[in-house]
């Protein structure tokens, strides 16, 4: 058993939530942005150059998601066509240890994804190494 169908959409459901995150994180540094004011020192203009970048550093990384995202939909959608999956079948899978969800598409191939529950943790084996990922200070992921 392969699981590449369970991956697929696993992993489409984690580029959503990735997505809007990122989605998030631009619009809050857009609606932050220091605007020009008649500043007259270079510093004031080097910060906003500095954070000019951080909001296009951002632009970039949701781009990239939403690519990922409309490939991984493409695969989705493809392999629904294949088996001849009718519209509207619900379709439910889980992240093991994190939670349960349903997806399924329409008549007009909107893919659709949501999260039914959160799943109890599975205990940690002694034998695995597990690596967390974190958001630093600023809110920056550490990719």
């Amino acid at each position: 058993m392969t699981d590449e169908f369970t991956a697929w959409c696993n992993q489409y459901y984690q580029l959503t939530k990735l997505f809007s995150e990122r989605c998030e994180r631009f619009k809050n540094l857009l609606d932050n942005a220091p605007p020009y004011s008649r500043q007259n020192s270079l510093n004031d203009i080097d910060d906003m150059i500095s954070y000019d970048r951080k909001v296009q550093a951002a632009k970039a990384k949701g781009d990239k998601t939403f690519k990922e995202l409309t490939e991984t939909r493409r695969t989705i959608l493809k392999i629904m066509r294949h088996f001849e999956i009718p519209p509207r079948t619900i379709l439910i899978g889980q992240i093991p240890g994190e939670l349960e969800y349903e997806i399924w598409a329409n008549e007009k191939d909107d893919l659709f994804i949501g999260k039914i529950r959160d799943l109890p943790q599975e205990p940690e084996n002694p034998n695995i190494i597990y690596i967390k990922c974190w958001k630093d200070d600023k809110g920056e992921e550490d990719d």
